[in-house]
Order: C-alpha cells, then structure tokens, then sequence
C-alpha cells in the first residue's frame, strides 16, 4: 500500500539556493522536451520515445553551455521527460487537454526526487540527492520503503516535503455492498453534505468569509507598481490570504472524511458523479462551487475508503435526484433550487430537498449494483 507524508521543512540559505536550481532545471528540461515533440511531431508526424529523448537530454548536457544541468539531481531531470510523456499519454487518452509550457513566473514550485531519498526521524533531517540534513518538522513517523520525495514551494515561500512509502501492506478487500450499511451523501452549498440517515454537515464558506479582507488587500495590490518591492510584499500578503482559506477547506474535508469512514458504521457510500467542470461555467453558482471544493471531497473519500476496503459508489450526474419523491418514486417536472421543503402530489409525502436527494442517490446506487438501474 503506497501512502504519501507530508513534512514542513526549513532549507537554510545554500540548500534553498540548490533547491531552486532544481526548480528552474527540471522546468527547463520539461519545457525542451515539450518543443522537441511538437517540433518533431509537425515535421515527421509522429512523437519521439521516451529512450530518444533521454540520449538527447545526455548530450545536451555534455555541452558547455548547457553544463549548468549537471549541478541538480540527474534522476529529477529523468523524472520530468517522464512529466511530458505522461502529459501527451493523457493528452492522446482524452484524460487532459494538450500540455503547456511551464512559467517562471508562476510562484508554486516543485521537482522529484525518484531515488534515494532518506528520512532521520530521531535527528529530524531529509536527505535528498545533492541536499543533505535538511531540516524538518515531522508531525507523524511511518515505517516502510520511501518510494519518491517531492519539494513544493508555495506561493507564499514555505517548502514542504512529501515523501511516497510502501508499507508493504496489501490493500484490504473491499466489503460486499448491504443495503442497511449504505448511505448516500448529497453534496450541497448551504450543508456540505446531507446523509440519507438524515445528518448534516454545515459548510463554513472559508472563502466568503475572507472575501472582505481578500479584496481589501487585493485593491492594494492593485494599485502597487510590478517593479516596486511593495509589489512583491502585497503579492505576498494576498497569497497569505488563499492559502489560509485552502488550509481550512481541506483541515475541514480531512476531518469529515475521517468521521465517516472512521467513525460510521457504513461500509458503502454513495455519491453524484457530480461533472464539476460544468457545473462551474454557472457564474451565479461557480465562487460558492469552488469554495465548497466537491472534487477534492471526494478525492479524500474515495482513497480513505480504499485504505479500510469500503466501497464508493457514484451514480449517474445526469439522475434526476432532487425531482423524485424517495418514497412513491414520483417525477416532479420541474424543482427550483430556492425550494427546500416540498409535498409529494401523489402521496402526499412532506420532504426535506437535501435529504430526499440523498435517499434517492443511496436508491438508485443500490438499484445500480444490483443491475435493476432505471436511468
């Protein structure tokens, strides 16, 4: 089982000096490598291996005015030719829209370190290719083979280390799907998500509640000029600012997954195939969409349960969930998203919105598994 830590870290004045050297090569390369298979491909008409383009990459660097590569981690150099052929095989597989060449400009940072990485709990250092005695701050120890390590540099200048280990454990096997341990959650706005058993979780709206200080600094950055020192400070200032609400978003999403995987005693959840993307293009919805973070949710639930062989199971994004009563199965024609309480015409049933939806997800899941889909 692959499991990924995530330490703080605090490189002093030569390491952070090395580390950006490593951030500025391994962008270098991916972008040569990016115009070298674009070039080739208008040319001939087909794409250069990943071998080819390796001995190329070893040539290049035998050259003087390019010797400056020999100075960072070979292997991260290797790891992002490897970037760019993962980007076109997902490029070709309709997975990913077509690469882009990477900025210097953009203030998020990171390289891989795909080989000897090593981790000193006792004397709380990092060992990386060429970094050695890196400190850091390990808030939880692991055992197991440390697979990769990867440095990030935010936005606002901190560097962090996430270290890949297999613990040589087997993921367990998923759990067979009952009825009375299934819930089905709907993902909403006003809650966070709603339970089938009829529990909800209030969504704190992170990013409307910084709105104000948010645009009050971001006025200020406004008004700097891009050459001035200021410029860069209120930058900093404003990135403070989203990282503080992206922290909290994902403190909040770690602790609700925790509950329901951890503290539940469900072993199927049932969610939306929700298309995010699309959902978004909605400019009346798109800030309260983001600041809810759907995708990244259920990213979390779907690998915790994975760790504990529980079972996700997402139902059709185009299922009329909020239009039918959970009780009688009837299809309203039509149901606004103001209307958060309504009567069933042909039984009667009085519903709560969210709830009935969530029924409904869990119902037709279920209906899904058991191959008696009705949409």
């Amino acid at each position: 089982m692959l499991k990924a830590y995530k330490y703080r870290i605090y490189p002093n004045r030569e390491q952070q000096v090395l580390i950006e050297k490593h951030f500025g090569c391994s962008r270098f390369v991916f972008n040569w490598a990016l115009a070298l298979q674009k070039r080739y491909y208008a040319i001939f008409g087909k794409s250069l291996s990943r071998t080819k383009i390796q001995s190329h990459l070893v040539k290049k660097k035998k050259k003087a005015k390019f010797s400056w590569l020999s100075e960072v981690n070979s292997q991260s150099l290797l790891n992002a030719l490897l970037n760019v052929h993962t980007a076109f095989t997902n490029f070709f597989k309709g997975q990913a829209k077509f690469p882009r060449f990477k900025s210097k400009k953009i203030p998020q940072r990171s390289y891989q370190c795909p080989q000897h990485c090593t981790v000193n709990f006792e004397q709380g250092m990092i060992n990386l290719p060429k970094l050695k005695g890196i400190k850091a701050v390990f808030s939880r120890e692991f055992i197991g083979n440390i697979k990769t390590g990867t440095i990030t540099k935010t936005a606002t200048g901190k560097y962090y280390a996430s270290v890949l280990v297999d613990n040589g454990e087997a993921l367990p096997t998923l759990t067979t799907i009952e009825p009375s341990l299934t819930v089905g959650i709907d993902l909403g706005i006003s809650h966070l998500l709603v339970l089938s058993d009829s529990s909800k979780f209030d969504n704190p709206k992170h990013l409307a509640k910084a709105s104000q200080r948010l645009s009050i600094q971001q006025k200020i950055f406004a008004r700097k000029q891009k050459t001035s020192k200021n410029y860069q400070k209120q930058k900093l200032a404003v990135a403070r600012i989203h990282e503080k609400v992206r922290n909290q978003r994902l403190d909040l999403h770690h602790e609700v997954t925790y509950k329901l995987i951890c503290e539940n005693q469900a072993t199927s959840y049932a969610i939306e195939d929700l298309g995010v993307k699309n959902m978004v293009k909605n400019r009346k919805l798109a800030k309260a969409i983001n600041d809810a973070g759907w995708g990244q949710f259920v990213t979390l639930l779907t690998y915790k349960a994975n760790w504990y062989g529980k079972n996700v199971l997402k139902v059709n994004r185009f299922f009329a969930s909020s239009k039918i009563c959970s009780h009688c199965h009837h299809k309203l024609d039509s149901l606004p998203l103001s209307v958060r309480h309504w009567v069933c015409p042909n039984c009667q049933t009085q519903h709560d919105s969210d709830i009935n939806t969530s029924n409904n997800i869990r119902q037709q899941a279920l209906a899904d598994v058991a191959g008696l889909a009705t949409v």
